[in-house]
């Protein structure tokens, strides 16, 4: 066996991650170590290879994910992993996509606690309509000019969150999708940023000076006409499970949990 802690081969990479997320019916490595892997983004990784990749943990900015191919499980690889990543990454922040039964055992073994939620959530669309228009909010598609001011109204409206509260304007960019601006005359209070493939809300955003107005349920509705107007029957989205307001507009649009991520940190 081989052990390397450079960045793995894309195509290399993207292989393995595609035959983890087939076999155990959920992905592994989300979207930024994806991008961390791709775009050589600042991150660190420990990579297990044999004929191929058969283990692979990257640790970058917005935590650290792992996996083992799986004709190599139950051979002391995952453990070897974790013990690594909590040697190389304080403090260690470790995603289970799905908290699948190997990766509670997986945890349990290695002390390592539950200590975030992430909860994704996914509707149907049949009935998804366009709400009626407000006296006090318009809706524009985003511009390249506009970056200034979404990273802003983003970073109000995300002050707590780990992640998206720390977006640039280079991550517009980088992550895709398409974004509709909610104005109070010239002013953004507000934005839906949606993916199609799969159908997405990929992040919703109020202004605090703005929440508890109802924007947050009529973006939402817009978003959700949107992805069904694009040819969509479900749609689906991620939120924190602590996050109890959002939660309650989702549920008024319908949505139900579909599947829980966890992170988690060493006891």
């Amino acid at each position: 066996m081989r052990i390397s802690t450079a960045r793995p081969p894309v195509d290399a990479f993207t292989e393995f991650a595609a035959l983890v997320e087939q076999h155990d019916g959920v992905e592994a490595f989300g979207e930024a170590s994806h991008r961390d892997v791709r775009e050589d983004r600042p991150a660190r990784y420990m990579a297990m290879y044999e004929d191929r990749l058969i283990a692979l943990a990257c640790m970058g900015k917005e935590g650290s994910e792992l996996a083992v191919h799986p004709d190599h499980r139950n051979q002391g690889l995952g453990r070897h992993l974790v013990e690594h990543v909590s040697q190389t990454v304080s403090p260690m922040r470790l995603w289970s996509h799905g908290n699948l039964p190997a990766a509670q055992a997986l945890a349990a073994s290695t002390r390592l606690a539950p200590v975030r939620e992430l909860r994704q959530l996914s509707t149907l669309l049949q009935d998804a309509g366009r709400p009626e228009a407000r006296d006090d909010v318009s809706l524009r598609p985003y511009t390249d000019r506009d970056a200034e001011d979404l990273v802003a109204v983003n970073a109000r409206a995300f002050a707590h969150h780990p992640e998206q509260g720390a977006m640039t304007a280079d991550d517009i960019p980088a992550s895709g999708g398409e974004i509709t601006l909610a104005l109070a005359g010239d002013d953004v209070v507000g934005f839906y940023w949606l993916k199609r493939d799969p159908a997405e809300l990929y992040v919703l955003g109020i202004d605090p000076e703005w929440q508890g107005r109802g924007l947050g349920g009529w973006l939402t509705r817009h978003c959700l006409a949107d992805l069904r107007e694009g040819g969509a029957s479900t749609a689906m989205l991620y939120v924190e499970g602590d996050n109890e307001a959002a939660l309650a507009t989702y549920a008024r649009a319908g949505f139900d949990v579909a599947r829980r991520d966890i992170q988690y940190e060493l006891a």
